[in-house]
């Protein structure tokens, strides 16, 4: 998803929403590292750290002071190019400010899973990154606010010290 994504640094809030549940989390992204901050945690983490340079991410459980390296799920994989998944089509709507930024907005079509979906995406003109993607039926929907483009310092990739591994090697466990 994010292998051929131009390298961008910024920080946002960024807003999924999946039928009823709605996931906010502040992001700050820096080439082909992502930290989320959730203010609900997800999968029992305060903070998701992925690194696609190492294929694998840390779920950091910030009550217990502890951390789990995990495979990368998919929902933490974050979209930064303008080109979808499996798009078969894009055909431009028109031209809109929003989130501050002027952008383009498409109609795109994607296939996957063995069904064609539709989708509105609102693309910032300089920097080619989807602010906005939504559903064409509204069940799904994926928004950045409060964009800023600016460098992430790379600390905020790395493990924060003093914290124990909850996931040790099978070897340790005995």
């Amino acid at each position: 998803m994010a292998d051929d994504a131009p390298a961008l640094d910024f920080s946002a809030e960024r807003i999924v929403k999946s039928g009823k549940k709605v996931v906010t989390a502040h992001v700050n992204a820096k080439d082909d590292r992502w930290r989320y901050e959730f203010a609900q945690p997800q999968e029992g983490a305060s903070i998701i750290i992925v690194r696609m340079d190492r294929r694998s991410s840390w779920l950091i459980l910030s009550k217990q002071r502890q951390y789990l390296e995990v495979p990368i799920a998919r929902d933490h994989q974050l979209a930064v190019s303008e080109t979808m998944d499996g798009e078969l089509s894009r055909e431009l709507v028109g031209e809109q400010t929003l989130n501050g930024y002027p952008t383009e907005l498409f109609e795109v079509t994607v296939a996957g899973n063995e069904e064609t979906r539709h989708y509105y995406q609102w693309v910032t003109k300089v920097q080619r990154f989807p602010v906005k993607t939504v559903s064409k039926e509204g069940s799904w929907s994926e928004e950045f606010q409060r964009l800023i483009f600016t460098e992430q310092s790379p600390f905020l990739f790395e493990l924060p010290r003093r914290l124990d591994w909850a996931n040790p090697p099978a070897e340790t466990q005995q």
